[in-house]
């Protein structure tokens, strides 16, 4: 039984069933570098989850910070609390920048590379795979023109022009969709305004009761506009390094 198990003359066929042969062969090139696309696709997404757990964490301390302010356990300390707040809410939002820039602005790139290379090995039938069409069909079919169409009658007109409005507000294009890192920056964004906005409102209640109550107005009032504004800035520029590659030209 020994000289069955160890025997070199094994079924040809049950072995290539279990794993195709490598060599030199294109197919078997083509499949070697959609696998190794695919490696890096998705160890650069596990990248992109560690940065926003990171991001939890941070969050978490920041609310600590204005948890201690308020506890008023710095008595003596040279400063309003209500500056303090803003203190903490200001530094706090550079820290939640610089997690966007890593996230959304690097390794979203280098996850678009990877990402494109797939697409376009399937797109071209060189795979046989279809995961990365299918996600492009669920997360951006406005990209590719044999989804545009199915996707266009899925959806209602008005809420078809909504969405183009919204596009073109981020983007200033009305056709083209969102690339998915829209909603890493609408995630990085919303926790800065937040934190703008504590900060406005704390400078605000600041000036209130030391009695510059214009001040108190133009600040209440202003921070979360500026916020906004700023926010919206920051979502656009972010757009900028994110589906450029996956727009497919006429003459492809």
């Amino acid at each position: 039984m020994d000289e069955d198990i160890t025997s070199p003359h094994e079924s040809s066929d049950s072995s290539r069933f279990i794993v195709d042969p490598i060599n030199g062969s294109e197919k078997s090139i083509n499949l070697g570098l959609y696998s190794k696309a695919f490696s890096y696709t998705k160890h650069y997404n596990t990248l992109k989850m560690k940065y926003k757990f990171v991001l939890v964490g941070w969050v978490l301390a920041t609310f600590l910070a204005f948890s201690y302010v308020l506890s008023g356990k710095e008595i003596g300390a040279p400063i309003d609390k209500m500056i303090s707040l803003a203190l903490v809410a200001i530094f706090s939002s550079r820290g939640v920048l610089l997690i966007l820039l890593l996230d959304a602005e690097i390794y979203h790139r280098l996850l678009n590379s990877s990402f494109s290379a797939n697409l376009e090995m399937e797109m071209k039938g060189i795979s046989k795979s279809k995961i990365h069409k299918n996600m492009m069909k669920a997360l951006l079919p406005e990209a590719i023109p044999e989804f545009r169409e199915e996707y266009e009658n899925s959806i209602t007109p008005s809420s078809l022009k909504l969405k183009e409005r919204f596009c073109w507000i981020f983007t200033g294009e009305k056709g083209n969709g969102l690339d998915p890192v829209f909603y890493d920056g609408l995630f990085y964004c919303g926790i800065c305004f937040c934190l703008w906005t504590v900060a406005g409102i704390s400078v605000s209640t600041y000036f209130y009761y030391h009695h510059y109550k214009i001040v108190a107005i133009l600040c209440g009032i202003l921070t979360p506009f500026v916020s906004l504004v700023t926010c919206v800035h920051l979502i656009r520029k972010t757009l900028r390094s994110g589906i450029k590659k996956f727009k497919r030209g006429k003459n492809e």
